[in-house]
């Protein structure tokens, strides 16, 4: 994929985090109280002049960390604050959210080295054979149309799953209910960042080649070559979150009635 597309899609990166944060604003301010409904998806893309895309990324987001439940006929409904959803705004706000990427993958370095070496040491033939039913259901995900922006959705929405899915089996595999309990934990932040850094051009693809690696080496029983592989694996997750980081940075929050960025940034990114 050449430059230009690869840009294009940091941009519009960008431009989801500022409909976060302006969505943020509005829960933070009072403007939208729990239990009430936030702005519609067509009127906040007449507000902030950016693409359906856009906002469906951002409530879809705000949703995985539980601060807005999405019911259908109804729409986007602000949560009651909980201690988990508190943590979790402020680990989306503003640029926090790339900066906090980093400590979840130092903490994932910790835990998930761990857990793949223990994983090739217990895992039986049914663990192997759900871990190649996800990377099969990754695959398929992969070759899923992607030439509308609804068709685009639904693809991050599969890739994503497959994504945690796996993960989630690579603990299960261990055999330690505190292990399944602590990547449960942090699977809704996971799947926040996955959700970003899975936009950006090669990132699935490179996710399934990674995961195949871990999956063989837990499949032939070699801790030390599972525990490798894990390891590229989230080296290349913190790669992604610091371009993101980087492209977010250059980034200015967007206050309401301001389109013109917004404008100029979106038709940038069809260009």
């Amino acid at each position: 994929m050449d430059v230009s597309r690869r840009c294009s899609l940091i941009r519009k990166q960008t431009i989801t985090t500022q409909v976060i944060n302006y969505i943020l604003e509005l829960i933070r301010k009072g403007q939208v109280k729990p239990g009430e409904r936030l702005p519609t998806e067509k009127q906040l893309t007449e507000e902030l002049s950016v693409s359906r895309t856009c906002v469906r990324e951002a409530i879809k987001s705000l949703e995985s960390l539980k601060l807005i439940s999405v019911r259908p006929k109804i729409g986007a409904v602000v949560l009651e604050p909980s201690p988990v959803s508190l943590i979790n705004k402020d680990y989306l706000s503003t640029s926090a959210f790339m900066q906090q990427a980093e400590s979840l993958i130092e903490f994932r370095k910790v835990l998930e080295l761990s857990l793949v070496a223990l994983a090739a040491e217990k895992a039986t033939e049914h663990d192997w054979a759900t871990m190649r039913k996800i990377l099969a259901e990754q695959e398929t995900a992969l070759k899923m149309d992607r030439s509308t922006p609804q068709a685009d959705v639904l693809f991050h929405d599969a890739i994503n799953k497959a994504n945690i899915r796996f993960h989630k089996a690579v603990a299960e595999a261990t055999r330690n209910p505190f292990a399944v309990m602590v990547l449960q934990a942090i699977s809704e932040p996971l799947a926040a960042v996955s959700r970003r850094t899975n936009e950006m051009p090669g990132v699935p693809e490179a996710g399934l080649r990674q995961h195949w690696a871990i999956y063989r080496a837990i499949r032939e029983n070699k801790p030390e070559k599972a525990r490798q592989a894990m390891r590229l694996h989230l080296q290349a997750a913190e790669r992604n979150a610091h371009v993101l980081e980087m492209a977010d940075q250059t980034s200015v929050t967007m206050p309401p009635g301001r389109r013109a960025l917004a404008h100029e940034t979106e038709e940038a990114a069809h260009d």
